[in-house]
């Protein structure tokens, strides 16, 4: 089901007038997907002619509104940045150093 949601996001995004990016349809799945499978599922995507982008979304079925993330997951997902931050920022000032 991941790589239809992925190729919806993408088709959603491309009628919309954006090129679809790993980061801008990461952003709109409603579950994880493993970053390889995204990014070969999308590349697949990129790869086909453009026509045929649009007969390849899924049947008509009513919009489901995306879950929202909760203010926990944000704040999971805040303190996570923070330590990937303080983790490079300690890199970069270790090559400072030398």
């Amino acid at each position: 089901m991941s790589a239809h949601e992925i190729i919806r996001i993408a088709n959603e995004l491309a009628a919309k007038g954006f090129t679809p990016t790993t980061a801008m349809v990461k952003a709109r799945l409603s579950q994880p997907v493993p970053m390889a499978e995204l990014l070969k599922v999308l590349s697949q995507w990129k790869q086909q002619p453009a026509a045929s982008h649009e007969h390849e979304s899924l049947p008509e079925v009513a919009p489901q509104p995306a879950p929202e993330l909760t203010l926990q997951q944000l704040a999971e997902q805040l303190a996570r940045i923070e330590q990937k931050v303080d983790r490079l920022t300690d890199l970069l000032i270790q090559q400072g150093q030398r």
